[in-house]
């Protein structure tokens, strides 16, 4: 046997053993490159990261199919679902419901839940040859849990509008902010707050002056301040031409389209509106920039003292001539930073030394600005760094998996800056990439050699073109519920490279996941102390002391209570095929005389009484039904009864010797007043109307009953009240 101190000995190697293995594999070392393949082309539209540095993003494909997914911090597929409208076709030659669904975004709630959003394309009744109502645009919003089960949906529309929801954010007191574009004359878009009770606090109608309109192709981006206010950062585009006039020079004319950034605040609280300030972009037409390119916002920052910076990809002119003569121009990102009151203070130009790069996507890890470019020329990637006087601090830059010229990017910050995740795919491709660098943000994989440079430059161009008038409030749309349907989106993943200490392996086990039934009101407590309650497949994440993902899952299923369990009413057996008997549904099996069967639905060839049972862990029910030879029966119905309070015959009721269905009885004196009326069969009359006991009469009654096949039979005729 051993000693005490000996055991001691023992314990106290195993605890240094452990540290020291811990010390060789830890987990931040570990970087990878990994494809998925899905069944459809698709691309990440955006992404977000949780606490535990999972990723969920919202990916789409051309032909309008959104489907969401996440991943471990490794790069694992934890669960990818499609979702879609549950509004199935009711004839084979009317439109679909729904169609062209388009999720665009997506944020994370404070509660760690999801919310998407997007639109889709509403269609009306079919009516000779067209539709009635016309269809239309509508936002949809849909919610998730995260594991992915749709919490609730949410539609904002009406018929003979066209509206789209392009942006959304949550602000520090729990209301959502909405922006809803408006495609429809005359385009008067609005930013929405939504409280938790799903109501609308304030609608903000965004109209601009009749020479601009908005990009429908540019995303706004939505902010909100230290102060509460939110700031707006959409695009405009003026397709008439513009002039400049100079004292003793001929007009400059700048031909369409002539793009600008759009900025505004709105005060949290009302709704209303405290500033606008727009800013041309540099004039693109006549030069060799290709015709298609929008300028665009992808990021606004707040910066200590209260400047906010507005990251935007554009190009800027790099020849050195007066600005409306330029014709050399580069891609750049771009930092314009205004004061708390959305004047231009100063303009900072981003690239590679050398080259021209194009803007992805931008984040906010601390007091620093992360930006994610392209290389316009060899597609490699490069994140870099910058504080809040615009200045590059780091930069990395990582090869493209995907070179396409129609490819995109997407960034993240790991928590506690541990790192990157990039994403990368095409919207023609049915694979995407995700690389994940290390704690200190490199991946010797795709890492790369990089020299990026700061310009600070002027900003000559036009100011404060675009105004919104004022106009009142018009919530000309509804807000109210929408049915998603969720199913499975297989995506296969195939790891190109990864660097990863071979002391412990991610364990994803999908083929051994644990099936759980419970009742009705009953929760199911998950070893991560979830509580759940609803039919579905949930899981838990561990990370093994070495760093690696080991993931489970649960099968929860929620079993219907027998005791909701009703049979159809007594039928009738007049035709040679028989007649199917129904129970309720939403039970695994149901036992017909007997006969264990998973249907709800039972049919038999004679007459007879039958039953069903349904039968689990909550408990267990059977009901009857009888099946007659025939349909019809004759009516029974009592001549007389005695009120008397001597407990024989004192109510008056439809006798059960009835076999047909009851379906209402009234009662009449003779001055053909109304003194009972029921619809249930089991009530009855006990001779007194509004309280009082009626006289000793004779009194007609008008009996409505069903056959068993549902055909009419009634019968009128006359009781006496005898006390």
């Amino acid at each position: 046997m051993l000693s005490r101190l000996a055991i001691n000995i023992i314990l106290l190697v195993g605890i240094l053993s452990s540290t020291i293995v811990e010390g060789q594999c830890p987990k931040d070392s570990n970087y990878y490159s990994i494809t998925y393949t899905g069944g459809n082309t698709n691309y990440v539209q955006e992404a977000v990261t949780t606490s535990h540095n999972e990723i969920v993003a919202v990916l789409q494909n051309p032909s309008n199919s959104t489907f969401v997914a996440k991943f471990t911090s490794n790069g694992n597929v934890i669960w990818s679902n499609e979702y879609s409208p549950d509004y199935p076709m009711v004839y084979w030659n009317s439109f679909p419901w729904y169609e062209k669904t388009k999720m665009e975004g997506m944020i994370m709630a404070k509660d760690s839940t999801y919310y998407i959003y997007g639109s889709t394309y509403e269609h009306g009744r079919a009516v000779s040859g067209g539709e009635d109502p016309p269809s239309h645009w509508a936002g949809l919003i849909l919610h998730l849990d995260k594991y992915g089960s749709v919490i609730s949906g949410r539609y904002i529309g009406n018929w003979r509008t066209d509206y789209a929801i392009n942006g959304m954010m949550q602000l520090g007191n729990g209301n959502l902010i909405v922006y809803l574009r408006s495609l429809f004359y005359p385009f008067t878009s609005k930013l929405l707050c939504i409280d938790d009770a799903n109501g609308i606090v304030w609608a903000t109608p965004l109209q601009p002056n009749t020479l601009y309109s908005e990009v429908a192709e540019v995303k706004p981006v939505i902010k909100e301040l230290s102060n509460g206010n939110i700031v707006v950062a959409n695009g405009m585009v003026r397709n008439l031409a513009d002039t400049l006039f100079q004292p003793w020079l001929p007009p400059v004319i700048f031909p369409p389209p002539l793009y600008y950034f759009n900025l505004f605040q709105i005060d949290g609280k009302s709704g209303t509106l405290v500033w606008q300030r727009s800013s041309q972009c540099p004039p693109l037409t006549n030069t060799h920039i290709t015709k298609n390119f929008i300028p665009q916002i992808k990021g606004i920052s707040e910066l200590p003292g209260g400047n906010i910076s507005f990251l935007a990809d554009m190009y800027l002119p790099i020849d050195g001539l007066i600005y409306y003569n330029s014709q050399d121009f580069s891609k750049r990102a771009v930092n314009f930073i205004t004061n708390s009151d959305g004047y231009f203070i100063k303009l900072y130009a981003y690239h590679q030394k050398g080259g021209s790069c194009s803007l992805q996507n931008v984040w906010q890890a601390g007091n620093k600005q992360v930006l994610l470019v392209k290389d316009t020329t060899n597609q490699q990637r490069i994140i870099f760094e910058i504080d809040e006087n615009g200045q590059i601090t780091s930069s990395k830059s990582f090869s493209s998996a995907i070179s396409t010229e129609l490819s995109s990017d997407f960034g993240l910050q790991q928590k506690s800056n541990a790192g990157y995740f990039i994403f990368q795919g095409d919207p023609y491709s049915t694979s995407f990439h995700l690389d994940i660098t290390n704690a200190k943000g490199n991946d010797s994989c795709i890492q790369r050699p990089v020299a990026m440079v700061s310009e600070d430059l002027p900003w000559p161009w036009f100011v404060d073109k675009v105004h919104f008038p004022t106009i009142p409030p018009d919530v000309d749309m509804r807000y109210s519920l929408f049915n998603f349907s969720r199913k499975s989106y297989p995506l296969s993943q195939n790891t190109i490279c990864q660097y990863q200490y071979t002391c412990c392996t991610d364990f994803i086990d999908t083929l051994h996941a644990h099936n759980v039934s419970i009742c009705e009101n009953e929760t199911y407590t998950l070893p991560d102390n979830s509580r759940v309650n609803t039919t579905g497949s949930y899981y838990t994440k561990y990370h093994t002391e070495r760093g690696c993902d080991s993931v489970v899952y649960f099968n929860v299923k929620v079993l219907k209570s027998p005791s909701h369990l009703t049979a159809s009413p007594d039928t009738c057996l007049e035709s040679p095929a028989g007649v199917q008997l129904k129970a309720t549904g939403g039970y695994d099996s149901y036992s017909w005389n007997g006969l264990v069967i998973p249907d709800s639905v039972y049919t038999v060839h004679s007459v007879g009484t039958y039953w069903v049972t349904a039968e689990n862990i909550c408990g267990s029910k059977t009901d009857t039904i009888h099946v007659y030879d025939h349909c019809k029966f004759p009516i029974y119905f009592p001549t007389a009864f005695t009120p008397n309070g001597d407990g024989v015959n004192d109510v008056l009721r439809v006798p059960l010797a009835n076999k047909n269905k009851f379906r209402r009885l009234s009662i009449y004196n003779r001055w053909g007043q109304l003194v009972f009326y029921t619809t249930t069969r089991d009530a009855g009359w006990d001779g007194k109307f509004n309280g009082l006991a009626q006289a000793t009469g004779v009194y007609v009654y008008f009996l409505e009953m069903e056959t068993l096949a549902g055909e009419k039979v009634n019968q009128k005729g006359t009781v006496a009240l005898i006390r």
